[in-house]
This record gives C-alpha cells, sequence and structure tokens, in this order.
C-alpha cells in the first residue's frame, strides 16, 4: 500500500472518530432524545448534528449490564452483522470495563449478538435486532445474566 492510500485511510478514521466524538458530546435543547420506545434492548434513539464529507454520524452506543441482584456494569464481546449476512461479523467490538460502547454505524438493518462466554455468565437474548436511520443513533441496554 502506497503511503499516499495509507495517509488516506487513517484520515478518513480520524474523521470518522472526531464526528463520533463531536456528537457525543453534542447535547443542545434544541436537539432533544426521541421519545423512549418500548423495546427494552433500545433505551433511546438522538439525532445527530449535521455534517458534510464521509464521516458516519450515526450508530450504536449503550451499555452492556450483568443482572441479578442489582445492576453491575459488565465487560463484553459485541458481535456486528448485517441484517442480510449473519455468516461473518461486520465488526466485533468490546465495552470497556465499564460495559459502555460506541460504534458508528451508517444507515440500515443491524443485528447485535453478544459473546456467550464460559461459565455461568450467559447473555440474556441470543441477539438484538435494529435499525439506523440517516443522522442517527440509537442509545442500547445489552443484558447478561
Amino acid at each position: 500500500m502506497t503511503k499516499i492510500k495509507l495517509l488516506i485511510l487513517i484520515g478518513i478514521a480520524v474523521l470518522a472518530g472526531v464526528g463520533a466524538l463531536g456528537f457525543y458530546f453534542y447535547k443542545t435543547p434544541g436537539n432533544p432524545p426521541a421519545p423512549l420506545p418500548q423495546d427494552e434492548f433500545i433505551q433511546n434513539t438522538f439525532r445527530a448534528p449535521a455534517v458534510s464529507g464521509n464521516v458516519v454520524n450515526s450508530g450504536i452506543m449503550g451499555k452492556v449490564v450483568l443482572l441479578g441482584g442489582g445492576k453491575y456494569e459488565y465487560e463484553a464481546s459485541l458481535d456486528i452483522f448485517k441484517s442480510g449476512d449473519l455468516s461473518k461479523p461486520f465488526i466485533s467490538v468490546r465495552s470497556d470495563a465499564a460495559g459502555n460502547f460506541q460504534i458508528p454505524l451508517r444507515p440500515g438493518s443491524y443485528v447485535l449478538k453478544p459473546a456467550d462466554p464460559d461459565g455461568d455468565i450467559a447473555p440474556m437474548k441470543q441477539s438484538y435486532s435494529f435499525t439506523i436511520g440517516d443522522g442517527q443513533w440509537l442509545q442500547a441496554k445489552v443484558e447478561y445474566k
């Protein structure tokens, strides 16, 4: 790979990160969250600020929690699949030690599958389906027991 292509890829990654961070800290009275849906997985939806260029300004963020005697944060591996192709993950991520995750995704339909670690701890559901609209961020909760 040439140096120019490498620099372009690094530039795109940096712009995507800046866009995601910009959204993460973007809170104004004119950008209220949408009403809570009735699904336990999706906790809330937010509109992202308008951006220009090749920046992904939509995705899913949230927390992994461990139930049973209380809600405790849990570090877990999460696989994201495109709805039409469940044969291999589109992206795999790991939540941080406090259970937080944030994944920029283009608008579309996806399936989140929490990893099933060895031992007594298991995800409450095997998979969660969700759809992301243009400029939309979903706030989700993934539960383990």
